[in-house]
């Protein structure tokens, strides 16, 4: 960008599906539309590229959705199955994770408007193709639903792709490795553009409205320190190196209002050897969820944590969590030869460490052998003789234990033992700015910005405590489309 400045109708902050899709809704209103991404063009997209791309919306099963699967042959069609996935089970599964903390008005425009959104999406060039229901279900405790309708073809990558193709033909100008400083403001206080900088330096860019889409705060230390707490800055990162809160930053300068879970963020436990941000070829094998199977023990070789609580899906937030509590945010994930073939099947990426007695592997592991064997001789002495029944919450728990362990708590005493090093590892963050159901931010009065929306992880308010599979991406697309349209409209 070699002009001081510049003008455009509409700018949006991001290149992911939250910041494409407010971009492509902008430019059907006939606006001009710019968007800035931070990162290179091979690292686009913040975290969606390291999602499978599903999208939770409201539909009536399978023959609801051949209007979106042109290529599923009849046959195909007969052999899947899928159950209708209405608006209470939509309401009820975010409520439910989110402990009825989520915003409800933000709620009830996500079910109302996914559908229409994912039609929008495919008609504007987006490939759908059903779930890979047909791969074998991994045998770690896991009871997610078959609510997640659709994946966009090629997962994460393939969406920015499409969406990014479906821009450049509507005429949208992309920035690489163009940087917002700051948020301009007029005499009234409305937002009318931005500070951008670039190889050549700063330079602002003027507009009638802009779309925060940049996602959350997951890859800056400071912030995870400031928000969540002490212990989060050894956290592994999953996604984008790029997500460093500017959008907060540049939204609360200007008055809005925070809200959400500011403490909060989706965590999982992870192997500890991770990469300290995401790498596409590395993310998605990284995560190390059979805990349940297991016990899990701290640097002292003491557990901290119930591992059978609940399902992996219901707990690895917390998990994760407790993890980054530890001594230098470490654990060992500890199972016996029961346990090993049920094990998730990226656990073959991680290195592990075996042996043939307890004290033997916290030898190897460099922890308290005494330590240790006491744990295991006092866990075993209240758990349960008998196989293990992953998908099922089998009630089997320790009595006077401390922590209990409340499902799956199987004796650990068939060698060999194998250990797995694990610390916690961050996807994104759940507190953000405030806004309505027109995607507008909201000042502390919980009035309109003029001239400024959000939309995607930014987004405070929609997911508290832990997060819904497909519905992080649905939510950015539904609000992104709303954001950049009303954006063009100028309000």
């Amino acid at each position: 960008m070699s002009q001081e400045s510049v003008a455009y109708d509409v700018v949006v902050v991001g290149a992911g599906n939250a910041a494409l899709c407010a971009a492509l809704s902008a430019r059907e209103q006939g606006a001009s539309v710019v968007v800035l991404e931070k990162a290179p063009p091979a690292a686009q997209g913040g975290n969606c590229p390291y999602t499978g791309a599903g999208f939770r919306f409201l539909h009536n099963g399978i023959e609801d959705l051949r209007g979106l699967l042109p290529d599923l042959t009849d046959d195909e069609a007969a052999r899947a199955s899928m159950a209708p996935y209405t608006e209470e089970d939509f309401r009820n599964h975010l409520l439910t994770v989110t402990h009825g903390d989520t915003d409800p008005a933000l709620m009830e425009t996500l079910i109302s408007e996914s559908r229409p959104t994912v039609e929008w999406m495919h008609a504007r060039g987006v490939t759908w193709e059903l779930p890979d229901r047909n791969r074998p279900a991994a045998s770690a405790p896991s009871a997610i639903p078959g609510s997640v309708g659709l994946t966009a073809l090629e997962s994460g990558p393939g969406l920015i792709r499409m969406l990014t193709t479906a821009a450049r033909r509507a005429g949208i100008t992309i920035l690489y490795e163009t940087k917002m400083v700051r948020l301009l403001q007029d005499s009234r206080g409305g937002v009318c553009g931005v500070a951008a900088q670039d190889v050549d330096g700063v330079h602002e860019i003027k507009a009638q409205g802009v779309v925060l889409a940049c996602g959350g705060f997951e890859a800056n230390p400071e912030m995870r320190v400031k928000y969540l707490g002490q212990g989060w800055e050894r956290a592994k990162v999953r996604g984008a190196k790029y997500n460093t809160g500017d959008g907060h930053r540049a939204a609360l300068d200007v008055g809005a209002k925070p809200t959400g879970q500011w403490t909060g963020c989706h965590a999982t436990p992870i192997d500890a050897d991770a990469p300290p941000t995401g790498v596409l070829e590395l993310t998605d094998s990284m995560p190390r969820r059979s805990y349940p199977l297991g016990i899990t023990v701290n640097l002292e070789g003491l557990r901290f944590i119930d591992e059978g609580a609940g399902f992996a899906e219901q707990t690895f937030v917390k998990m994760g969590t407790r993890i980054l509590e530890q001594e230098r945010g470490l654990a060992f994930q500890v199972y016996d030869s029961k346990a090993a073939p049920l094990l998730e099947e990226r656990y073959g990426a991680s290195g592990s460490v075996k042996a043939d007695t307890v004290r033997g592997l916290a030898d190897a592991l460099r922890i308290s052998p005494t330590v240790l064997e006491t744990t295991v001789s006092e866990f075993n002495a209240v758990a349960h003789d008998g196989e293990y029944k992953p998908r099922e919450m089998d009630g089997r728990s320790t009595t006077g234990l401390n922590p209990p362990k409340t499902n799956w708590a199987i004796k650990l005493d068939s060698p060999p033992f194998i250990a797995f090093k694990v610390t916690g590892g961050i996807t994104y963050t759940y507190g953000g700015p405030k806004i309505d159901q027109r995607a507008q931010v909201l000042d502390m009065e919980d009035r309109p910005i003029p001239g400024l929306f959000a939309a995607g992880e930014i987004v405070g308010g929609i997911f508290y405590h832990n997060s819904l599979r497909a519905g992080g991406l649905m939510h950015g697309a539904v609000f992104g489309k709303l954001a950049g349209g009303n954006a063009a409209r100028g309000g």
